[in-house]
């Protein structure tokens, strides 16, 4: 008797425990919360418990009920950033209080794509993942107001909650070697030049394309049906997770666990994995750009993400970078809010994942910088707006050169055609903000730049943003 009333006991009490309202996730000790917002908390509990919230920020108290479902939310403004750390603390009805300790206020950013957006400040022989100056890089990496959280990997079938254990840590010389070097890169430099609190949700995973992070309605349209259909075979063969290159597998298993998490805006690195797809491309960053805005309920989320760099590719994608990189600056056009970041200078012809990682988040905080807090910032690559025959000269016509463009050497990346697929090179002259080619240039109809696997660009506006790859018809000038 007595042991089944200890059974008891003990069963009565894990059902307490199991019970005890929680956050979700995503909200841990050292987390950074979005300045100036209505921040959304949220998670779990036993239905119609009552739930209290208390932040330190504010003597203001909130208070929800635990839906049917088991799930709580309440939504707390938060002040201007500041180097003050906080507490939030959740207690219920029936429960003892839970208490988050030295939270910031700052600016939080989610940071999503492939393995060069996953590939951490570590070196790693194995993959052959090196970022330039590592060493001293981590050994000087001391930015207590720097906090990550990197997702773990994760494939399901269906939308998920948790995170697997991870949680919210400071960036130091022991942390930083498993943060992402683009997201370090980024919030070092916006750091530095907003002088606040910086918060990375490191949501990436090596090798995966983009339709991996669609949700489902989206990949149940017809564009998709090829990725759909391997999905679905998958799952009638009774495989319990779908591979990480499935539609929708990385969407339900790693950003559904924080989306709604009050954040600045994306950084999205990707494409590799896309290379032979490039006439799909564009529709696809489309619907990555619309269904993120729309899962986090704000049309004008800054969407800023990185162009491929040059790369020798496998037989089969042989001569496909410069496609998938121009369908890249296609997209970038297309999407609202939103920004490229050019790599066609910094890129590792014999590695895919090259190791200059610190322009890659420096050109992604500079967009940031410009384009979402204001700031004067040249954050924009040189780009081709015509080209045309005046003259007899073969004119580029070029926006967002800043005060004039400059070669660092005199190799042309540049080609001229008459009928678009066989190509002969052509010389350059800079001319303050144009490009000049030099003849001849009978019957020439098409020109391109940075059209090879292993190119890479030398030509640069006056904030050393490069030009990027283009291919573009000529025209007469009227």
């Amino acid at each position: 008797m007595k042991k089944t009333l200890l059974f008891l006991t003990m069963l009565f009490g894990c059902l307490q425990m199991e019970a005890a309202p929680r956050f979700a996730d995503v909200f841990s000790d050292d987390m950074v919360l979005q300045q100036k917002s209505l921040v959304r908390l949220w998670g779990y509990g036993d239905a119609g418990e009552r739930i209290r919230i208390r932040v330190s920020w504010s003597a203001q108290r909130f208070a929800t009920t635990v839906e049917a479902d088991g799930r709580w939310e309440v939504k707390i403004p938060t002040p201007a950033a500041s180097f003050d750390t906080h507490t939030v603390t959740l207690s219920g009805s029936r429960s003892k209080e839970i208490r988050l300790e030295r939270v910031q206020i700052g600016e939080v950013w989610l940071c999503s794509g492939q393995s060069n957006m996953e590939m951490i400040m570590r070196p790693d022989s194995t993959w052959r993942l090196f970022v330039e100056n590592a060493a001293e890089e981590i050994a000087a990496a001391d930015y207590p107001h720097i906090r990550f959280l990197n997702v773990a990997r994760n494939e399901s079938f269906h939308p998920v909650e948790g995170l697997a254990g991870r949680t919210w840590q400071a960036c130091t010389p022991e942390s930083v070697q498993w943060l992402s070097a683009a997201a370090y890169y980024f919030a070092r430099r916006l750091q530095a030049e907003l002088n606040v609190p910086v918060g990375l949700l490191v949501d990436s995973y090596g090798g995966s394309p983009l339709q991996s992070w669609l949700p489902d309605e989206v990949t149940k349209r017809p564009f998709y049906t090829p990725e759909r259909t391997r999905l679905e075979t998958c799952r009638k063969n009774g495989a319990e997770k779908p591979e990480y290159d499935m539609a929708s597998a990385l969407y339900n298993g790693m950003l559904q666990p924080v989306i709604g998490y009050t954040i600045r805006g994306f950084l999205w690195y990707q494409g590799c994995s896309n290379v032979s797809d490039a006439a799909r491309y564009p529709t696809m960053m489309n619907d990555l750009a619309t269904s993120w805005r729309t899962a986090w309920d704000d049309a004008q989320l800054p969407f800023y993400f990185v162009q491929i760099a040059p790369f020798i590719y496998p037989a089969y994608q042989l001569g496909r970078w410069a496609e998938l990189a121009c369908a890249q600056a296609r997209a970038a056009a297309e999407i609202p809010h939103s920004g490229l970041v050019v790599t066609a200078d910094i890129g590792d012809p014999q590695n895919i994942h090259p190791g200059k990682k610190r322009p890659v988040g420096e050109r992604l905080a500079g967009l940031a910088l410009s384009d979402t807090y204001g700031m004067t910032v040249e954050s924009r690559s040189p780009e081709v707006v015509q080209a045309r025959l005046l003259d007899g000269k073969l004119l580029l016509e070029m926006r967002h050169a800043g005060t004039e463009l400059c070669a660092t050497d005199n190799e042309s990346e540049f080609e001229v055609s008459q009928d678009g697929i066989l190509f002969s090179r052509a010389e350059f002259r800079i001319d303050g903000d144009r490009i000049e080619l030099l003849p001849p240039f009978d019957g020439v109809r098409y020109v391109r730049y940075c059209w090879r696997d292993n190119a890479r660009s030398n030509i640069f506006n006056s904030g050393h943003l490069p030009l990027g790859p283009f291919f573009t018809e000529i025209h007469e000038a009227e």
